[in-house]
């Protein structure tokens, strides 16, 4: 039985586990919720599991990292196709189609008072049930990418929380009223804005604070290009640097990098850690793949960063922003990567202004306005009522 006071809300958060940023954006709006409203019921849920299909939900989630990582051109193309398509075409209706019944049946249970999509497959059966009349609840997006892609845009969305200015001037183009945008930027874990000494962290994690550290994130499924390229490059380099490898599920790539640099003690190899927050105050670059959630964290602990072949689709549109904005470069393939990293490593004022250029960009607060803003969307829902 639900036994929360009467007027404290229900919050369901549509998520998904294709990558690791959407559900850990959907954690991060859970927490600062629970902080605001502790009598809230909150939950979040992966949209493809539960309203569409188990099985397929593991078959696509396989297909995409597949493609990520052995043919990231067919992903790109995949990415740019779905991205023109129009929000009222006969084919958006389809993908509409997807979980559209099951999470009626959802909504009827279980009347949540509000429905957030960090994914934006759910947004757009939300969207859809709501053009029909058969759902009345606000229904908020948060945008996960620097990137403006239709497959987040659709007509009965309530509210966006946008990553970027930039992106907010994308979904007007594309039709959506400015009243209903808000610039929050990307949420993120409060603990990437706490202050932390980084000679006292290193010490911590086991690393010489005296030394240049140089953190690779793989990514949630090890889907950073030519992770044992970049261990490769890090150990040729005349600069002998500290090097920490975070390679999260891949358990055979953890032990294939620690067989390989074996005789080198300056190179820390790990899987899944809950600490990214400390390894990157530790560190003074960080070598990765563009998702939006990864960069964002870097962009508020201010640490400069070197994107490594970014796939096409919305890592190129993240790429493209952080290089913009001067709080990153990009390799694209090992020999481009070692130069990159001699001029970088041997010139400490340009980390310093790479750094200097995240904080001009960075969002600290992301996940507060978000929550904010999404409260304020059923606030406003409930005097209308």
């Amino acid at each position: 039985m639900d036994r929360r006071p009467r007027d404290a809300p229900f919050l369901l958060v549509l998520s998904a586990t294709y990558g690791g940023g959407h559900q850990r954006v959907a954690e991060v709006l859970r927490a600062a919720w629970r902080e605001r409203l502790p009598q809230a019921r909150v939950e979040v849920l992966d949209f493809f599991e539960r309203f569409v299909n188990p099985a397929l939900n593991r078959l696509t989630r396989t297909l995409y990292i597949q493609s990520v990582r052995h043919a990231p051109r067919l992903w790109g193309a995949f990415y740019d196709a779905t991205g023109q398509i129009r929000p009222d075409s006969p084919t958006q209706r389809l993908i509409n189609r997807l979980g559209k019944r099951r999470l009626l049946a959802y909504l009827e249970e279980h009347g949540p008072d509000l429905v957030v999509h960090v994914h934006p497959t759910p947004a757009g059966s939300m969207s859809e049930l709501k053009a029909e009349g058969r759902a009345a609840q606000p229904s908020g997006v948060v945008i996960t990418d620097y990137a403006i892609h239709s497959q987040w845009i659709h007509p009965h969305v309530d509210l966006y929380c946008a990553a970027s200015e930039e992106v907010a001037a994308g979904l007007v183009d594309r039709g959506i009223p400015p009243e209903r945008i808000r610039v929050t930027g990307i949420p993120v874990d409060p603990h990437f804005a706490q202050p932390l000494d980084r000679a006292s962290v290193a010490r911590r994690l086991g690393l010489d604070p005296a030394r240049t550290t140089v953190l690779v994130m793989a990514g949630a499924y090890a889907m950073l290009g030519g992770v044992v390229e970049v261990h490769r490059v890090l150990l040729s380099l005349p600069q002998r640097v500290q090097s920490v490898f975070v390679c999260c599920r891949d358990a055979a790539l953890v032990e294939r990098l620690r067989h390989r640099s074996r005789r080198r003690p300056d190179v820390h190899v790990f899987g899944f850690v809950d600490n990214v927050h400390e390894w990157m105050a530790a560190s003074d670059l960080l070598i990765t793949k563009a998702g939006g959630i990864t960069v964002s964290e870097a962009l508020v602990r201010e640490l400069p960063m070197v994107i490594y072949r970014p796939i096409p689709g919305q890592e190129e549109w993240n790429t493209r922003m952080l290089v913009a904005a001067g709080a990153a470069q990009v390799a694209r393939g090992p020999d481009e990567l070692r130069r990159l990293l001699e001029r970088l490593l041997q010139d400490p004022a340009a980390l310093e202004d790479m750094r200097r250029a995240g904080r001009r960009v960075r969002r600290p607060h992301a996940a507060r306005e978000a929550a904010d803003a999404l409260l304020q969307l059923l606030r406003e829902a409930r005097a209308g009522a």
